[in-house]
């Protein structure tokens, strides 16, 4: 594949988990079956005739179903717990009058589960999950759940399954406050990886732009006819259009769409696939970078079949990439994996930084907040409107199979359980990211020192700082009744609303509204290339 066109696939993958991540940060809003937003704790005290103290467990309530006090129960009265007659209550299950009945995840819905055990006139159902951690049952369309559902990790059900077949058993249960769960390390630690991310961009896109310029300019001085050779060192970069940003709403939302409506076990193994590849390019760049700067000398341009001509560090360095993203492929489970997948869209994040460039605070404008409506319009409207259950909801849980994303970067919380993690999706990264390198490019358009300056750079990063400690803070005192927060709805304000008053302020927000490209002549194309990156793409191939 040529160097344009990894580029555009590098896009096109950035793109397609760019939106997937928008989704991976939704959380429900309510559906017609569902009678709360919010994750409600349950404390499970277990007492036997065959133990003298009695054990507690920690359960979470569903979405759907009634409240603890609402019942029998809400007094605290102990009520005896049995085993399903079918494990999996997916079929008619034995009376189970006044009892709490115990069932097993699988084979169907949590709301059909729930609903059988209502139909034995069970009091309440647990619901033991295989997962790692608990998370809120959810469901959809208009059915309803009149008893309390409760869901219990598999080792506690396993551990009250054996205490039920020694003897009598009975539990009484107790709603715990789940107020308080942003974790201030997680967090803080996630702001920083996301800040050095697109620090990191910006600074490596500067210099590819700059390497680029001298090249040619070296290469026309060779030629001595103004025609260059094809010398150019920087990378082919792709410049985003008006068009393109205003389609940007529409596009995402028909991949939304398409995930959603297509959610089978092999769209994620075909997500998880984008994802791979784009962290390879990623790596192989960082790798390539490192191996480059320590052993120069041995670079040269090897043949490859089908391949074609490439330099001979991009061998090792491809090498690298691959094994690194096979060892994360096989260890997804392990305690550690986490850090390597945020090295890995760290990578791929900061390539597609320095290869994607803004023209103008103009199109950086239309881009933003159409991702702001993006996420407007489908964690907040379109529940109220249409479907019965949240697309973006579904798509974030990733169906009944629940299926893992790789488009986050994750952080485990303190105290937590061991997949206990703050997550922040790859979208609230690259779209604020796109505008602050624009703005950092855009503050050295003629800086012909060896120090580039940073007049915007600290200020905008300032900015994206401020936005994600708002996104922490509506979370931690949950606004809007979410359990999550759209980030970019506190993003864009501050980043691009930073923008626009700083640029005001130096006198510059007409240049940088249209990218000053109508200012500057042909003899300053250098610095006009260093700059905005209005004309990188098409400037890199005409001299070619």
């Amino acid at each position: 594949m040529g160097r344009g066109g990894a580029t555009r696939a590098i896009i096109l993958a950035a793109v397609l988990l760019a939106f997937c991540a928008q989704a991976a940060n939704a959380q429900s809003t309510g559906e017609p079956c569902q009678t709360r937003s919010l994750p409600v704790g349950v404390s499970i005290e277990e007492s036997t005739d065959s133990r003298e103290n009695s054990e507690t467990y920690l359960g979470l309530l569903a979405y759907f179903g009634s409240n603890i006090a609402e019942g029998p129960m809400g007094a605290g009265n102990p009520m005896s717990l049995v085993v399903a007659s079918d494990r999996y209550a997916c079929h008619t299950i034995a009376d189970a009058t006044g009892k709490v009945v115990m069932v097993w995840r699988g084979t169907c819905s949590f709301i059909e589960k729930a609903l059988n055990a209502q139909a034995a006139n069970a009091a309440a159902v647990i619901v033991v999950t295989d997962d790692e951690e608990l998370s809120p049952m959810s469901c959809a369309g208009n059915s309803s759940v009149t008893i309390p559902a409760i869901q219990v990790l598999e080792a506690d059900g396993n551990a009250m399954e054996k205490d039920v077949e020694e003897g009598i058993v009975e539990v009484s249960f107790t709603e715990i406050s789940m107020k308080g769960s942003v974790d201030l390390v997680a967090s803080m630690a996630l702001l920083a990886i996301a800040s050095l991310t697109i620090i990191f961009g910006a600074v490596w896109s500067l210099s590819d732009l700059r390497a680029s310029y001298h090249h040619k300019d070296d290469g026309r001085r060779r030629d001595g006819d103004g025609e260059s050779q094809g010398l150019g060192g920087g990378l082919e970069g792709l410049e985003i259009t008006e068009s393109s940003a205003a389609y940007f709403v529409v596009f995402a939302s028909i991949v939304l769409l398409v995930i959603f409506f297509t959610m089978q076990h092999w769209v994620f193994i075909i997500i998880k696939a984008v994802f791979c590849f784009a962290a390879v390019q990623g790596l192989t760049a960082l790798f390539f970078a490192a191996f480059h700067s320590s052993f120069k000398s041995f670079a040269r341009e090897v043949d490859l079949p089908v391949v074609g001509t490439v330099n001979s560090i991009s061998i090792p360095s491809v090498g690298c990439a691959i094994v690194a993203v096979l060892i994360w492929l096989l260890n997804q489970g392990a305690a550690w994996a986490w850090m390597l997948q945020d090295i890995m869209g760290m990578s791929f994040l900061v390539n597609v930084l320095r290869l994607v460039h803004l023209p103008n605070l103009k199109v950086g404008s239309m881009l933003l907040m159409g991702a702001m409506c993006y996420d407007i319009f489908w964690v907040y409207i379109q529940p109220h409107l249409f479907g019965h259950e949240s697309v973006m909801v579904k798509v974030a849980k990733g169906g009944e199979r629940h299926e893992s994303l790789p488009m986050l970067f994750l952080f485990p919380r303190l105290g937590g359980a061991a997949s206990d993690f703050s997550m922040l999706g790859y979208g609230d990264v690259i779209l604020p990211g796109l505008l602050i390198v624009h703005n950092h490019l855009f503050d050295n358009r003629s800086n012909e020192t060896g120090q580039p300056r940073v007049g915007y750079l600290l200020p905008s990063i300032g900015a994206y700082v401020v936005g994600l400690l708002l996104t922490f803070t509506a979370l931690f005192f949950e606004v809007g009744g979410q359990g999550g927060q759209p980030a970019l709805c506190y993003l864009v304000p501050t980043v691009l609303g930073g923008t626009v008053g700083y640029a005001h302020l130096r006198g510059e927000l007409k240049e940088m509204w249209i990218g000053g490209a109508e200012e500057h002549g042909a003899e300053h194309e250098g610095e006009r290339l260093i700059g905005t990156g209005a004309t990188n793409s098409s400037a890199a191939t005409e001299n070619v």
